[in-house]
């Protein structure tokens, strides 16, 4: 498929400027990077830029795309970052706040994350939790 304004990015990267576009591929952060040649353009149209980023860098998609959010959507930077000060104790209060007995709760966990303590916390505070009595823990494992 054939994008506007992108014919000419296979031959730049190929033949014009490889090694340009070597060191922008090895960048810890490239969506941060200006693109080599006349690709710079693409930091005023940053979207685009996500689509070079896509072809060649997917692995850093998740944070230019909230690079994007914050700097192009209307209260972006509030969305993307809501609860950057907050303790996770916090922020799961407040999501308790906002849930209803049909509302479940999900913990999407990395390696090493631990809710329990924090969940235990609230469940003390809200509706006298007692382990083994009104709380069972649960670990699937991994």
């Amino acid at each position: 498929v054939e994008l506007e304004d992108f014919e000419l990015l296979a031959q730049n990267l190929e033949r014009d400027a490889p090694n340009r576009f070597k060191e922008w591929f090895n960048e810890l952060t490239p969506e941060d990077s200006k693109l080599p040649l006349d690709w710079k353009r693409l930091d005023q149209a940053y979207f685009q830029k996500l689509l070079v980023i896509r072809c060649l860098r997917p692995d850093r998609m998740a944070t230019a795309l909230a690079n994007w959010i914050r700097m192009v959507l209307p209260g972006g930077r509030d969305y993307m970052d809501c609860d950057a000060s907050l303790s996770f104790y916090e922020v799961l209060s407040s999501a308790y706040e906002d849930s209803t007995n049909a509302t479940p709760f999900f913990f999407i966990l990395s390696p090493g994350a631990d809710p329990v303590k924090e969940v235990e916390a609230l469940g003390k505070k809200t509706i006298q939790l007692q382990a083994n009595v009104n709380y069972h823990n649960v670990a699937m494992g991994q």
